[in-house]
């Protein structure tokens, strides 16, 4: 098998390449987060709310619309919650993975 030699010898990659992008209109619209039955985690956001607020006292960090929307960060931070936190936040985080795992919510403490 014979081996051409290149014209161009070969560089480090620099990243992407510059595009130039046409300009367009945008509209950034903020909308209240789906009711709690239509979202993955079916809790409602007061509920959340104070998840982050309570994380937030023991200066630990929580984002409501993360714990909302994906499952796997709600339940880590759940999780770290129920094992770390005072009573009151372990109580709550006990609550929220009944409701992260069976898909009700139930009464929070």
């Amino acid at each position: 098998m014979s081996h051409r030699p290149t014209s161009k010898p070969l560089r480090a990659s620099t990243g992407p390449v510059p595009m130039r992008v046409k300009q367009a209109g945008g509209c950034l619209v903020i909308e209240r987060l789906l009711p709690a039955s239509a979202r993955p985690l079916q809790a409602d956001v007061k509920t959340l709310e104070r998840f982050c607020a309570l994380m937030a006292a023991e200066g630990y960090l929580a984002h409501v619309s993360a714990l909302a929307f994906d499952r796997i960060y709600a339940r880590e931070r759940f999780i770290f919650a129920k094992r770390r936190g005072n009573p009151e936040l372990a109580g709550l985080a006990m609550s929220l993975l009944h409701c992260h795992r069976y898909g009700n919510t139930r009464a929070a403490r």
